[in-house]
């Protein structure tokens, strides 16, 4: 028998993933499909690399002002972006919406690390087969699936996983401070996306693009690809002035665990 304690931490989760997924039956972890979704999800792995989902997040909340999505390891071996709407939109919609964001700011990586949910692509890499409960335990692991917050997102990019079992209400706590994305809001950032995308990588807007010698137009620091891991990301943010201090202040805490060696550039 669940002790009516449990029921009301268990229905907190449940009522937060239906407020922001419209998804009742979610913590069942039975998968989920239908032609409309409120729920769309970017997934990089191969490894987990929160640094490249990291200029894509800031640029959806800072630049373009939309509403923080959720953030997730998979338990596996990725970690994910978790958008939702406040209104169903067709599965099409919501892929085209993905496929964009992936074009602006992943288009780089090989496009086995990249997944997406909805997805017309293959269920062995995309689809439903991406869409898994969280959190939930893989099978045949103590590894868990888990949202997590922004500031701690690097700190999975090695072990995309919590190995202890997740305290619900923790994790209802994290996605009570999320809202959904309207349509207009939608519309609004694929108008951005098609106009940026559009004019190329080398026209992209001044968080993306390097300067012709080389150099991150963010921090001076080298480019994308220079960076070694999620440390040496959070290091130029951390140092980055055009950015807010607010911003800063999170990069350096979520910077600690990581040994000075692994970021400080000589």
């Amino acid at each position: 028998m669940i002790s009516p304690t449990l029921q009301v931490v268990q229905d907190r989760l449940s009522g937060e993933l239906e407020r922001l997924y419209g998804l009742q039956a979610y913590a069942e972890a039975k998968g989920f499909s239908q032609d409309d979704s409120r729920v769309l999800i970017l997934q990089l792995s191969k490894p987990s690399e929160w640094s490249s989902l990291a200029v894509l997040w800031h640029a959806f909340v800072s630049e373009w002002g939309m509403p923080a999505p959720a953030i997730a390891v998979n338990g596996r071996d990725g970690i994910q972006i978790w958008f939702s709407l406040s209104q169903p939109a067709s599965s099409s919609m919501c892929e085209r919406f993905l496929m964009a964001l992936r074009e602006r700011f992943l288009d780089g990586l090989p496009q086995d690390r990249v997944s997406w949910y909805p997805s017309s692509e293959p269920l062995s890499e995309h689809g439903s087969s991406l869409f898994t409960a969280v959190p939930a335990c893989m099978s045949g692991t103590d590894h868990w699936s888990a949202f997590v917050t922004r500031d701690l997102a690097a700190v999975f990019g090695d072990e995309p996983w919590v190995d202890v079992p997740l305290v619900r209400d923790q994790q209802a706590e994290i996605l009570s401070r999320l809202s959904p994305m309207t349509r207009a809001q939608m519309d609004f950032v694929l108008e951005q996306l098609d106009a940026t995308n559009s004019l190329g990588r080398k026209d992209a807007a001044p968080y993306m693009t390097e300067r012709s010698d080389g150099s991150d137009r963010r921090n001076g620091v080298g480019p994308l690809s220079e960076w070694l891991g999620p440390a040496e990301f959070l290091w130029a943010v951390m140092n980055n002035t055009s950015l807010p201090v607010g911003e800063r202040i999170e990069a350096a805490k979520a910077l600690l665990p990581y040994p000075e060696s692994h970021w400080k550039r000589g």
